[in-house]
Order: C-alpha cells, then sequence, then structure tokens
C-alpha cells in the first residue's frame, strides 16, 4: 500500500481521504434508505459513480481506497443477510466482501479506462456534446455495470445470499444489480464532468432557488398528491436550458434520491405492493428524465459554443475585412516599393491644398525632385540597387519632413514634396535643407560597393495666374531641369507664372 501512495501528494492524499469517506458514507445510506427488493438490492448505488471519481481523480492509487471502501461497507452487510442461513456467516461474509470488493474496483477501473479513451481519441473529456452521450451511457456507465455486476451476483448466488430460487428471480435480481450500479455512474459521472469544467463556479449558485422549488414539489407529491410530481418537469426543462449540464446533474441527484427516499418509505407515484415493480418503475423514471436532460443540456450547450464561435468567426472576419479595407486603401494611395505616397493620393492632397490656400490667401509650395544621375545607378550596379536608392532617399527625405507636408513618388525617380503654408523663399530653403540632407545621409551599400546620390530640386510657390495644378508642376519642372542644366545638386526656383504664360 505504501508503494502505491508513493505518486500522491499531500493534496492527493485529502482527496483520497473525502473520497473514501463520502463513498463508505453516502454508501451506507443507500444500503439503509433503497432496500426495495428481497436481497437488500440499492435502486441507486452512488458509491459506483464514487470510484469513477476516485479513478479519475486519484489514478492507480484510487484502487486501494475503493477495495478497502467496498470491503468495510459491503461485509457487514453480507454478515447481516447471511447470519440466519448459514453456518459460518463470518467467513463467508469476508470471503463475499473482498471478492465484490475486488469486483468494485474492476468496475472503476473499466469505466475510468472508458472515460480516459474517449479522452485519448477526442483530446477532450466526455459530456461536452451532444453526440458524446451514448459513448457515455454505453460505454462509461451500463458495460462496466454489466459485466461487473454480472459477475457480483454470481458470487451472491453462489453464497446464498441472494436467493437461487428460480430463473426468472435470477434474472431480476441481476437486473436490479446492474440497473443500480448503472444509475450511480450515470448520476455521479456528470456532476464530475460539470466540475471538472468549472461549470460550478458560475452555474451552481443562480439554480439555487430553482432546487429547492423541485425539493418542495416533489416533497408535496409524495405527501399530497403524487401527480403533483409532473410539474418538476418545466423545472428540469428550466435548469437544463439555463444551467446546461452543471445545474441537471444536480438537479437529477435531488430528484432520484427523495424519488428513492419516498418510494422506500411507501409513498409516492412510483410505490406499488411489488417491490421489484416499485424498483423497475423507479428506473424508468430516473433513465427517462435522465437522457432527456441529458441530451438537451448538452445541446444547449452546443447551442451556445456554436452561437459564440459564429460571434468569434464574424468578429474575425470584420476585423480581417477592415485590415483587407486598409490594406487596399494603402495600395490605392500608396507608392507600392517606397512606401510613401503615390502620384494619385498626392494630386488628391494637393488639390485640397490649393483651394484651401486661396480661399483663406495662404502661401503654397511645391518642389519636384529628381536623382542626379539615376540611370547610371540601373545600368552599373543593376535594379535592385536602384530600387533600394529610391527607398533610402525617401527614408531621409521623409525624416526632414514637417507634419503638415506631404511627400510622394511622382513616377521613376522623380518625387514631389507639398509644403503649405509656404512661401518660396521658405520652399528654397527647405529644398536646400532636403539637398544637403541627401548628400551627406543617403547611402547605399549594394556588394560591397557604396552607392551615393544627390538630388536636383525645382521650386514653384502657388500664384494668382497658375490656373491648375497642372500649370504650377509645370513650373516646378522647369525649375528642376534648370538645376539639372546647372549642374545637378542644387535648387533652382520657377519663373513667375506670368512670365511663364508669355
Amino acid at each position: 500500500m505504501k508503494q502505491a501512495l508513493t505518486f500522491l501528494n499531500p493534496e492527493r492524499y485529502f482527496i483520497a481521504f473525502i473520497l473514501f469517506i463520502g463513498y463508505v458514507g453516502i454508501g451506507f445510506i443507500n444500503i439503509q434508505q433503497a432496500h426495495l427488493s428481497p436481497g437488500h438490492l440499492a435502486v441507486i448505488w452512488l458509491p459506483a459513480g464514487i470510484g469513477l471519481l476516485m479513478a479519475l481523480e486519484i489514478g492507480p492509487a484510487a484502487f486501494i481506497f475503493i477495495f478497502f471502501a467496498s470491503f468495510i461497507l459491503n461485509t457487514p452487510t453480507y454478515y447481516y443477510i447471511n447470519t440466519p442461513s448459514n453456518t459460518h456467516p463470518l467467513i463467508t461474509s469476508l470471503l463475499v466482501g473482498i471478492g465484490t470488493a475486488l469486483i468494485d474496483v474492476w468496475q472503476a477501473y473499466m469505466a475510468a479506462k472508458a472515460w480516459q479513451f474517449f479522452l485519448t481519441k477526442h483530446h477532450r473529456s466526455p459530456l461536452q456534446k451532444p453526440t458524446d452521450l451514448p459513448y457515455f451511457w454505453g460505454k462509461i456507465c451500463f458495460i462496466p455495470a454489466l459485466f461487473s455486476m454480472a459477475l457480483t451476483h454470481t458470487l451472491l448466488s453462489l453464497s446464498s445470499i441472494i436467493s437461487t430460487q428460480d430463473g426468472f428471480s435470477n434474472i431480476q435480481q441481476m437486473f436490479m444489480l446492474i440497473m443500480g450500479d448503472t444509475a450511480g455512474l450515470f448520476i455521479v459521472a456528470p456532476i464530475y464532468a460539470s466540475w471538472k469544467s468549472s461549470a460550478f463556479k458560475y452555474r451552481i449558485r443562480p439554480a439555487i432557488p430553482y432546487f429547492f422549488a423541485l425539493i418542495l414539489i416533489i416533497a408535496l407529491g409524495f405527501l399530497l398528491y403524487s401527480y403533483l410530481m409532473m410539474l418538476i418537469l418545466p423545472i428540469l426543462l428550466l435548469i437544463a436550458i439555463r444551467f446546461r449540464l452543471a445545474g441537471t446533474s444536480l438537479a437529477l441527484l435531488i430528484v432520484f434520491m427523495l424519488s428513492m427516499i419516498g418510494t422506500t418509505h411507501h409513498i409516492g407515484p412510483f410505490f406499488t405492493p411489488s417491490e421489484p415493480l416499485s424498483f423497475l418503475n423507479l428506473q424508468l423514471f430516473l433513465f427517462s428524465i435522465g437522457l432527456t436532460l441529458h441530451y438537451l443540456a448538452l445541446l444547449q450547450e452546443l447551442l451556445s459554443h456554436s452561437h459564440l464561435q459564429l460571434e468569434t468567426e464574424v468578429t474575425l472576419r470584420t476585423e480581417a475585412l477592415a485590415a483587407a479595407n486598409q490594406r487596399l486603401e494603402e495600395l490605392v494611395t500608396t507608392d507600392e516599393l517606397t512606401g510613401v505616397a503615390n502620384r494619385r493620393e498626392w494630386q488628391r492632397r494637393c488639390e485640397e491644398a490649393i483651394i484651401y490656400a486661396r480661399r483663406y490667401q495662404q502661401p503654397l509650395s511645391i518642389l519636384l525632385i529628381d536623382i542626379d544621375h539615376f540611370k547610371n545607378v540601373n545600368d552599373q550596379h543593376g535594379h535592385l540597387a536602384g530600387d533600394l536608392t529610391l527607398k533610402e532617399l525617401c527614408r531621409v527625405c521623409t525624416a526632414e519632413l514637417r507634419a503638415t507636408d506631404s511627400f510622394a513618388r511622382w513616377g521613376g525617380e522623380e518625387f514631389v514634396l507639398l509644403l503649405p503654408g509656404t512661401t518660396q523663399v521658405e520652399a528654397i530653403l527647405a529644398g536646400n535643407k532636403l539637398r544637403i540632407a541627401v548628400e551627406n545621409q543617403a547611402l547605399v551599400e549594394y556588394h560591397e560597393q557604396k552607392i551615393r546620390i544627390t538630388i536636383s530640386v525645382g521650386v514653384a510657390m502657388l500664384e494668382d495666374n497658375d490656373s491648375s495644378l497642372d500649370h504650377l508642376l509645370n513650373r516646378a519642372d522647369q525649375a528642376m531641369y534648370a538645376a539639372k542644366a546647372a549642374g545637378r545638386n542644387q535648387v533652382q526656383c520657377a519663373i513667375s507664372s506670368t512670365a511663364f504664360n508669355h
């Protein structure tokens, strides 16, 4: 036992102890309150579900706790039943107690293995989607109970604890054992699944008034008028819709335990003079309500998840569309190579600035910039070096601009600069500032060669006789060519628009 527990940390020890106490305590209550058959078989054997919980939460060491809890719980019961008809009740009870404890361990192992198989295959725990339910009902609840309780029934029959009068009675008693353990797994496992998903933190507290309503209606149904029990159906539906599997699993536990206790005391709609028939009534009620509510609760989970997923997808697509629109706008307004504004966008800004300047009598100037000997850069170093040169020019020029200025690529190696609120003298100074910055800072290193560039700048200030932007650009273009003719790497000012018209 010490070896099996070496891997348990203090927190696991505490959980193991609590579950051990719960297994024994709840099992004792089940034995005392649920005798609806001649063999003292519980209608709902909750320790079966607690055994699965222990195996999942604690690991292999849980099987030791399950063994001793089952042995402590069952052996006195078998001794009490066995004493009148057996000459050696103590030995028989001990042997049967050991046997049933081993079978309970095997049952927990099968259920936990089925749970882990689902987890490994689907990379998530069961009971998260409606499609999980057939696997849960069959592989986790029914099949472990079927095989283990068939063995238990054989053991109890051989030890004469269960009467073996005829074949029908044997089948009936085996059915009760199987359905009792199936019910225990059926009720406890969803509670565990909800707890592991942290749903209890925000769904159980708001559901408490509904739980009290269930208790009140069931009490009235058992004590006053049995058909009042039908009123629990709308409450259970509300719980399944609003509080999903977390609320539903606890609500089912409340309904089934109270129904079992009432029927045990011979009251309520499920009681009949025949104990096996009372057992069957309870089982039919339990599984029909449980299967329906499990499906509805998980369907609500799926719908909620799908709605959230749809909202997330809509948000992501909206953001993607906004980003695409922004990118499209950039493509429309930005030069792809250099990243500065393109010709169309600069013309739009410039025309707006001209309208503003004329309305408020503000000065406005433009600069037309051309890279000197750019053709030689392409011819000697290749077009990639030419592209790097264009980018380097833009880097230097944009670093020198004001926030109100607008710099753009006009085409090829030509660039334009809009200077709102700038006189001709100020524009010449700005042009020289750019020229000096390019001459001193612009440097392209390509294939271990350093490429330096200079620029020629034409300046033109908006005048009353400039009939259009094209007219102003033509004057700046003439000034730029004058700068090139004068030896390049300099700034020239355009002639007056009056002289240009003549």
